[in-house]
């Protein structure tokens, strides 16, 4: 069983030239898919029933925020920009194929700083569409 070792992640967007860059600095990321439940109970049911329905990704990340990620972060991750960002997510970049891809919308942007640590920004994301990569190693 493969096991992935987290402080080899790595999270890469389409730029402008359509680009794969990465973020810089990446502290940490995550992401998770959720379905739809669609009711089709009826009477004399004894118990509620359920198709399924549609499905939703969505994410976040935080990245150190520096002088060398600042200008980017806060204009191609704002999400003031307008723009559906391509992205890929990669667990461990050591292990080949490994990765999360597809477009996303920002829907939050936050700053943090304290007096006795590093300032950061956390951006949260929705997936639009299916995910083009969903795949962890050889699976």
């Amino acid at each position: 069983m493969a096991t992935y070792e987290g402080s080899n992640g790595a999270v890469k967007m389409v730029d402008g030239a359509g680009t794969l860059t990465a973020v810089a600095e990446v502290q940490s990321w995550n992401v998770s898919t959720t379905r739809d439940t669609v009711e089709d109970t009826v009477m004399g049911d004894g118990y509620r029933t359920f198709k399924k329905g549609l499905q939703t990704w969505s994410g976040s990340m935080t990245v150190m925020y520096s002088d060398t990620s600042g200008a980017e972060v806060t204009t191609a991750l704002n999400p003031d920009t307008d723009t559906v960002i391509g992205v890929e997510l990669f667990p461990d970049t050591s292990v080949a194929g490994t990765k999360f891809a597809g477009n996303i919308v920002v829907t939050s942007f936050a700053v943090t700083a304290s007096f006795d640590g590093m300032v950061t920004a956390t951006v949260d994301f929705q997936g639009t569409g299916a995910p083009t990569t969903w795949k962890f190693g050889n699976a």
